[in-house]
Order: C-alpha cells, then sequence, then structure tokens
C-alpha cells in the first residue's frame, strides 16, 4: 500500500516524452516510467510495549516473586526488630522461619519448632505464650504441659501449629 508511480498523469495515462504534445513532430512517445518508490509512511503510534507504564509492567513482571532478603548494611531492613532480634541470635534459620517465629511471639500464637536438645536428641513441640528474652525464648510446651526456655540458636526448624 502506498506505492506511487511518478509516470501517471492525472488522467491516469502514460506520460508523453516533452509534456503534453509539445515539442517533436511525429508519433508521440511515451516516456520510461520513473522507478516507484514507497511512499512516506505515516507517523508510527507507539505500541502498548513502548509506554513507560508497559516497561514498568515488564520490569516488575521480570521482579523476584519474593522480598529480598533483609540486608541493614545495605539497606534492606527487617520488618520488626524482633525479626532482627531473632536473626541475630538464631544464625542458622533462614528468614521464613525467623519471620514465623516473629509473627508468633507478639500475639502469642501457638507454634511447632523442631529443638536439639543438649543431649544431642531431636524434639518436636508445639509451645504457645511465646515471650522472648534474648538469647532465649520462653513459652508454654504443651508436650511437657509446663513452661520451659529454649535456647534461639538451638531451633532447628519453625512450623505453624
Amino acid at each position: 500500500m502506498g506505492r506511487v508511480c511518478s509516470a501517471l498523469d492525472t488522467s491516469g495515462g502514460p506520460v508523453r516524452a516533452g509534456g503534453r504534445g509539445g515539442g517533436r513532430s511525429g508519433p508521440p512517445r511515451t516516456a520510461r516510467a520513473a522507478p516507484c518508490r514507497a511512499a512516506p509512511s505515516p507517523p508510527r503510534h507507539r505500541s502498548r510495549h513502548d509506554t513507560p507504564a508497559a516497561g514498568l509492567a515488564l520490569r516488575l513482571l521480570s521482579a523476584p516473586n519474593h522480598e529480598p532478603h533483609p540486608d541493614p548494611e545495605r539497606g534492606i531492613p527487617f520488618r520488626t526488630d524482633t525479626e532482627e532480634i531473632l536473626a541475630g541470635y538464631a544464625k542458622t534459620r533462614n528468614l521464613t522461619d525467623i519471620r514465623q517465629l516473629a509473627h508468633a511471639i507478639h500475639p502469642r500464637e501457638p507454634i511447632t519448632l523442631e529443638y536439639l536438645a543438649v543431649p544431642g536428641n531431636r524434639t518436636v513441640r508445639t509451645v504457645s505464650k511465646l515471650e522472648l528474652d534474648p538469647p532465649f525464648l520462653s513459652a508454654y510446651c504443651h508436650l511437657r504441659e509446663d513452661q520451659r526456655v529454649f535456647n534461639l540458636s538451638r531451633i532447628q526448624t519453625v512450623m505453624p501449629a
């Protein structure tokens, strides 16, 4: 679409050499048609992918689906002070465990811990009424039906109760 040939006059016929019946005697000759060239294309409209909002959407879609791990040295803070305190004492725990534990402390919700006892055996305890007293966690243990104190560095995993 949009090819323009300069070899056509306004009537649609070929252009005669010398213009319209001018200059030479004899039968009129048709001029060689000028090469067809592409007509200038209309200004291109911006597609949805060229807009700033689309660029932002593409960046958001390519971002990881998790929050960055807290790193106060690089300016990525913990969500709460409790998380930061727990992370300082339970150094072997991952961020998910730290957040579950911190979430259970404030509303004093029950949570299940896998704990490495002093003799070296692992126990699974469901605890509630958690109170943080670094480096210890005081809680009601449902297995022993009594208040117990857990060392934060010995907590192996944290699960919802």
